[in-house]
């Protein structure tokens, strides 16, 4: 894939009226910040980007903010729950075209031990704040794939 970009949902309530972690919704500032960072994806998505979402309620109304302004199809990807892990997030990231541009919409601290993990970080995790948005390019050298930061974008900045 040439393009990976990383987006955890944006603030969330503390508690759902379910009382699940799954179906907390978005505040009224984490639809705006959702909102202000689909327009800067927009400008600069290339064409043809595939969406894959987490299952839980905010990552949804995070991704429609997206969808809302080019209709890409969202795909809801179990990799990215709340429960999974990183390993499952690698395979599902290793499994995609390697021309395709992925955004994906998920979770601390999974997104960021996934970005660790693909940058080669000693750390343990990077901190994605709610809402960010980073930009990894993948070059494949010696039919290795090596990732490297284009863009960090967050919704206060």
């Amino acid at each position: 894939m040439a393009n990976l970009i990383i987006w955890r949902h944006a603030e969330a309530e503390i508690q759902s009226e379910s009382g699940h972690d799954h179906d907390r919704a978005l505040t009224k500032r984490g639809r705006k910040d959702a909102a202000k960072m689909a327009k800067w994806l927009y400008k600069h998505l290339p064409e043809h980007a595939e969406l894959l979402c987490s299952p839980a309620r905010r990552c949804l109304q995070t991704a429609h903010a997206l969808h809302d302004l080019n209709q890409v199809e969202i795909k809801i990807a179990e990799c990215l729950s709340i429960d999974s892990n990183v390993a499952r997030m690698m395979q599902e990231v290793e499994n995609q075209d390697d021309a395709q541009t992925i955004v994906l919409v998920g979770h601390q601290p999974n997104l960021g031990l996934l970005i660790g993990k693909l940058l080669g970080l000693h750390q343990s995790a990077c901190v994605v704040k709610k809402g960010a948005i980073w930009w990894l390019k993948q070059r494949k050298l010696d039919g290795l794939s090596h990732y490297y930061i284009e863009a960090v974008k967050q919704p206060g900045v």
